[in-house]
């Protein structure tokens, strides 16, 4: 360490702290008891008709977030704390082919187009997927995906690349990758895009599913939902515009100034400030260590045996030398207490 080993080392939690007080407000006011899903009524509705049904409705997806889908509170509590840092999160709600489900992807995980202004415009969109062995065995024989069980690249152990980033993470959590074996889960990447497969010169919205280490397809479906509805044709019977069923949905903490898809949170924002409390706490601390522990030169008049020496209360220690020599071949080094005005900062 800096400026002399095992110095002072502290990480004031300064991000975290933002992070929780806009957890602990979020939250409550999100998730008030059961009813977590509401319905308004903006037609007339003199008899309250209207609002009984709303209101029915508004408790029907209560039960659908709450009960229904185990997962949905503990996911939306876990998007609460990432929101504040990173500046956004995303939901992904999809039918799973017995309920609705809602999952979160973090902003590391979901890659938008460069000149994406929103997630509804953005052209391509793809979701990063771990998947293990046993998920991919079973989407293949549920028909979700082709069959590619005898494919080398799904018989062969997954080797997942690596990058810096993952290294230096690894790094601060004491952590250290596996050896890839069986349980080693596969990258799949899921692409929400626009492809003119039938060459009409309109691209038409598709999930494209693949592996990214072999780029063997796996799964292609439309993103139309209703094609009554979501495509829109011209006298000629022409396709004119077709809307894609969109399946992300993006919390945003405070807009990025320069209009980009990803906007900015507190790790941006505080996270130079945090490093500059870091640094006056540390020196401080340090400023303290030194003019506790003392410390300074001795000169050669200074007979004193060579070694350690453990100075307790009410001890004594036999030197060599008279006071008067001991007085003037000492120097302590010329340390200060830790600056006030460092610490009102």
């Amino acid at each position: 360490g800096w400026p002399w080993p095992n110095c002072s080392n502290v990480a004031f939690p300064l991000v975290t702290i933002a992070a929780l007080q806009f957890h602990s407000r979020a939250y409550p006011m999100i998730i008030q008891g059961t009813e977590v899903g509401r319905y308004k009524v903006w037609n007339s509705d003199p008899q309250g008709d209207e609002m009984q049904r709303a209101r029915r409705i508004g408790n029907y997806m209560s039960w659908q977030l709450l009960e229904e889908d185990c997962d949905w509170e503990e996911q939306h509590d876990r998007m609460l704390i990432q929101l504040p840092i990173m500046g956004c999160a995303f939901k992904k709600t999809y039918y799973n082919g017995q309920h609705n489900d809602s999952e979160l992807v973090s902003a590391f995980d979901l890659v938008m187009d460069y000149y994406a202004k929103s997630t509804e415009g953005c052209q391509r969109k793809t979701h990063i997927i771990q998947q293990y062995r046993n998920d991919i065995y079973e989407n293949v024989k549920r028909g979700i995906y082709r069959n590619i069980l005898k494919d080398e690249w799904y018989i062969s152990p997954e080797t997942p690349p690596r990058d810096e980033e993952s290294y230096r993470r690894d790094e601060r959590l004491g952590m250290s990758e596996p050896s890839p074996d069986e349980t080693t889960p596969f990258k799949f990447l899921e692409q929400h895009c626009w492809l003119d497969l039938d060459q009409d010169g309109y691209a038409e919205p598709y999930i494209l599913t693949l592996d990214a280490r072999s780029q063997t397809v796996v799964r292609l479906v439309s993103r139309i939902e209703n094609y009554e509805a979501d495509v829109e044709y011209n006298v000629h019977k022409e396709v004119v515009r077709i809307k894609a069923h969109e399946y992300f949905t993006k919390y945003g903490l405070i807009p990025s100034p320069d209009g980009g898809i990803y906007d900015l949170g507190f790790g941006i924002l505080l996270g130079p400030l945090n490093e500059s409390v870091n640094s006056i706490i540390n020196q401080l601390v340090d400023a303290g260590t030194l003019n506790n522990s003392g410390g300074g030169f001795l000169g050669r008049g200074a007979k004193i045996r060579g070694g350690v020496y453990n100075v307790s209360p009410f001890q004594w220690a036999r030197v060599d030398s008279t006071g008067d020599d001991l007085r003037k071949n000492i120097f302590p080094l010329p340390t200060k207490e830790p600056s006030n005005v460092m610490f009102q900062l």
